[in-house]
This record gives C-alpha cells, structure tokens and sequence, in this order.
C-alpha cells in the first residue's frame, strides 16, 4: 500500500507539472507570435525547468536565440529537439538554417535534405539548400536546386536574388541581371537588388547604368555601407575621384569594425595619397591594416594594396631624412595601375631635366584589357588621361605586370582550351606562347600610340621586373618556365618599342638575377619596386629612341 500511495501522488505531481507546462506554453506562444520574445523566451526556460525535453520549448526557443544571433545555443536547443522527434521535418529545416548561419555548409545540406525527403517540393527550403551548396563551390547541383525552385514558383524572388548571385560567381553576368531585374519588377523597394543588379552592370561595362544603380539603391537605404562602397568603387575606376572619395568616407561614417571599413580606409589614403593630401594617409593606413593577417579576408587584392601601401608609407619616411632632392623642372605624368605608386612623387632624371612623378591610377589595368577589340573602362580612362594632359608632357607607361603573373594572365590564359571565335589576343587558339605576347603587345601599343601621337607625348613603356615569388608550391619546372616567359615578354615589348620610336624603361634588366628571378636589390614586395628602383632605372636602364 505505502508503495501505491507514492506512485499515485508521483502521477499526480506529473500531471500537475504537465498541466503548469502546458499554461506556459499558450502564454508563451500568444508572446511569441505578437514579436515579444524576451518574454516568450523567459517562459519557454521555465517550460524546459518543468521538462528539460520539451519538445516544442526546445524548438521554439532555439528559433529565438537563433534571431538574436545567439547561434550556438540555437544549435544546442534545436540540436536536442531533432533527437527528440527526429521524424518531425520542420525541426530539421529550422536546424539547417542554424548551421547556415554557422557557415556549417554541409551539415545545413544533411539537415535540409531530410526535411525534402518528406516535402521534396518546399520551395523555401530547396532555396535555402542551394546557397548551401553554392557556399560550398557546387555550382551545378545548386543551380539545378535554384531551377527545381523555380519550376514549382516561377515569381519566387529569393530564388531569382540567390540565383542571381550565383550567375556573379560564375560570371555569368547577364543572366544574373535578369535575375536581379526580375525581382525589382516586384519588390523595387529590394536595395540589395540595386546593389547587386548594379554589380552586374559593371561587370558589363555598363558603368553609368550601374552608378544609377547604386544610386537608386541608395534612395531606399542611405544608409547602406555597402552600397556606397561599391558606388564610390564605381567613381574610382571611371576616374571620377572626388566622388569616389566622398562615398569611401561614408562608409568609414557608417561602420565602426570589419572588413569593409578596413577597405574603405584603405581606399582612401591610396586616394588621397595619389591627391597628395600625405597627412591623411598615415591614420588611414592605421585602419586598414587590421586586415592583414586575417585569414577570412577573401580579397587578395586589397591584402596586397594594404601590404604595400605600408611598405611605401615606410620607405618615404626614410628616404626623406636621407636624401635632399633639387628643384623640379617638370612633371613626368605615370599612367598605370598599382605600379604608379611606386612611383608618384619621386623626382627623376629624364632627358637632363629633374621631372617630378605624378601617377595616374587605372585599378588592375592589363594590356591586353587596353589592346581588346571590345570598349571598356580602362580604355576609356586611359584615353582620358592620355587626351587630358598637356602637350609634348613627358608620360611613363607602367602596365604589363598583371599580365605577367604565374597564376593568371597570358601564362595562364596560354595553357586553357580557348573558343575558336574569339576575337581578342589573350585567348587566340592554336597560336605558340610568342606569338601571344606578341599580339597582346601590339594591340597595346597601339591603342597608347593612337592617342598619345596627336597630343604629341613623349612616351616611356615600362618593363616588367623579374619574379620575386613564394616559389612554395610551384616546380622547378614551372619557375624555369616563369622565368622564361618572362624573359619573352619583355624582349617582346623592348623590340615593340623601338619600332614605334619610344622610350623604355628596362626594369627586367635591372631586377633579373639570372633566368627572370628577382636579384633581391629592388623589390619591395613580390610584385613591386621600390621608389629608388624606378630612380636606379631611370640613371642605368632607360632605352631611348
């Protein structure tokens, strides 16, 4: 008897608990689905007090925690509930979502497919499933999910913006556009569409469609760091430079952490660098500089801006404690891309005249971007600059070196299976590596000739220095060959000049120890000189016609 007496208050207190649990979670709910989740949050714990296994606490809380970025325990909770009812399939898309935002790519995919596995239709799942997979670099399969989704609802527009995006990875950039387009024909009030549509544009060459935009974008979010980064990216590559400092700087007004700050300040003290303005450079560079070392950063270009631009910063300080320049007599104008960094402000002799550098930035110019049939914006600034400068004004040309990189540029571009139709010198089929280097240089040439020749410039063509690389991870092999293709190039660009009667600037010569790798005298990173190289060269290594 003294035992069926305790299990029958034991039932009882279970039931009352049971009873408490299930007032909570009605009041809970009501809190819940009125926006007040603290509240609903503080009942759903007292539930989990009652009943640590609460199926639908765990779930509902790990929602909450999930929308104030509390991840980890999102997980934990959710996690607990799947094991609980594991054949419940809502519990595992609100899992797979978690393990998004953790960046858990691949898990997020295991949990999103055995939600499909009893709704292979959800289109708001499929979607989620295919930026998983598109995270992951599995373009095919996310593209198929992308168009499952779309099957089933053709106006779906988080599958047309996600798509979208994925077309940009894929540099697909039409059919991007459309999926941008499509999606502000019904909800124009979608900034991030504006801002990606104007992307796509750009990648277009349809630069002041994509300024639009952006700026339409801006209309409905003013305030968006993003949006005015990529507009004021935008100004600099069309060289509309006060305009892209402007938008730089609001970005730097709108975020306090994080990459984009760190890149916009970046940006701007190579822009007010190029102005002149020295005193902004040094607290701007201070900024910037957090970026480097961060493993997460994916923009290899800035990395190398940043690491160099300090390293400028750096040698001009020494340099102006040690040397007492003479008056300058002139300007010589330097148009190029990172490489006129180097050389900005430095004074050099050229034709017994000490000229001062005054750079002239076209950000990743190539010569085969100058030389292709096609209009596009370096072009368009090149004959800018070149049609803005004063006559018979002495010009050094500084363009090759991207070229001229063992990962990518006419190395590369040599090695791939190209179309047959192709019109341009970069991908020419069936044609030896010589003759490649030597269409991308005529076609260079003589686009800087057509335009330098009426306003009767003095031109000076710049070399390409010799390879100072990691060599971790290529061959011995592949470094001869580097090395030789080097070699090629430049003697290919020397006789290319002096057939048109210009200057050259030999700074091969100057930096090759032997078999185009760097001497180590003249480098002040893998791909740059430093400023008293472009002196060196200049006094020891400068071709006249």
């Amino acid at each position: 008897m003294p035992g069926n007496s305790r299990q029958v208050k034991s039932v009882a207190g279970s039931t009352a608990a049971e009873a408490e649990a299930a007032q909570l979670m009605q009041k809970a709910l009501v809190l819940h689905q009125t926006g007040k989740l603290a509240d609903a949050a503080v009942l759903y714990q007292q539930i989990l007090q009652i009943n640590a296994r609460h199926f639908d606490a765990l779930q509902f809380l790990g929602m909450i925690k999930r929308s104030t970025g509390a991840l980890q325990e999102a997980l934990d909770l959710l996690t607990l509930a799947a094991s609980i009812k594991p054949a419940n399939t809502i519990i595992h898309a609100s899992l797979g979502n978690v393990l998004m935002d953790l960046e858990r790519h691949a898990d997020a995919i295991v949990s999103y497919d055995r939600f499909l596995s009893a709704t292979p239709d959800f289109a708001e799942v499929l979607n989620n499933k295919a930026n998983a997979l598109s995270a992951l670099g599995r373009e095919a399969e996310a593209m198929s999910c992308y168009e499952h989704v779309l099957r089933q609802q053709p106006d779906f527009s988080d599958a047309h913006f996600n798509r979208g995006n994925l077309y940009m990875d894929m540099r697909q950039y039409a059919q991007a556009l459309a999926d941008y387009e499509h999606v502000l024909r019904s909800h124009p009030g979608h900034f991030q569409s504006w801002n990606n549509r104007g992307n796509a544009l750009l990648k277009l060459e349809r630069l002041p469609e994509a300024r639009q935009s952006y700026q339409q974008g801006l209309s409905i979010a003013p305030d968006n760091p993003e949006l005015h980064a990529c507009l004021a990216h935008a100004y600099k590559i069309t060289g509309q430079l006060n305009e892209a400092v402007q938008h730089y700087a609001k970005v730097l007004e709108l975020t306090t952490t994080g990459f984009p700050r760190q890149n916009a300040a970046l940006q701007l003290a190579i822009l007010h660098y190029v102005f002149g303005n020295q005193a902004n450079v040094d607290a701007l560079l201070q900024v910037a500089k957090d970026m480097l070392g961060n493993a997460l950063i994916k923009d290899k270009g800035s990395l190398i801006y940043c690491a160099f631009m300090l390293k400028i910063q750096l040698w001009w300080q020494m340099y102006r404690q040690q040397v007492q320049n003479p008056q300058a007599q002139g300007t010589l104008y330097v148009i190029g891309e990172s490489h006129i960094l180097s050389a900005h402000n430095l004074l050099v002799t050229y034709q017994g005249q000490h000229l001062q550098c005054k750079g002239l930035w076209i950000e990743g110019c190539t010569q085969w971007q100058i030389g292709k049939v096609e209009t596009n914006h370096y072009q368009q600034l090149m004959q800018h600059y070149l049609q803005a400068l004063p006559v018979a004004s002495s010009v050094l040309i500084t363009v090759g070196e991207i070229d001229c990189r063992i990962d990518s540029g006419i190395l590369k571009a040599s090695k791939k299976t190209a179309n047959t139709d192709t019109t341009d010198a970069h991908n020419a089929p069936n044609i030896s590596l010589a003759q490649r280097v030597q269409d991308v240089i005529v076609a260079f040439l003589d686009f800087i000739v057509a335009y330098a020749r009426p306003r009767q410039l003095k031109l000076i063509i710049s070399g390409v220095p010799a390879y100072l690389i990691n060599e971790n991870g290529y061959t011995a092999d592949q470094l001869q060959e580097f090395g030789q293709f080097l070699t090629l190039f430049n003697t290919s660009l020397k006789q290319q000049v002096a057939e048109r009667g210009l200057d050259f600037l030999d700074v091969f010569t100057l930096t090759d120890g032997g078999g185009g790798k760097s001497n180590q005298q003249w480098h002040i990173d893998e791909h740059h000189l430093r400023p008293d190289g472009i002196i060196e060269a200049f006094s020891r290594h400068l071709l006249t016609s």
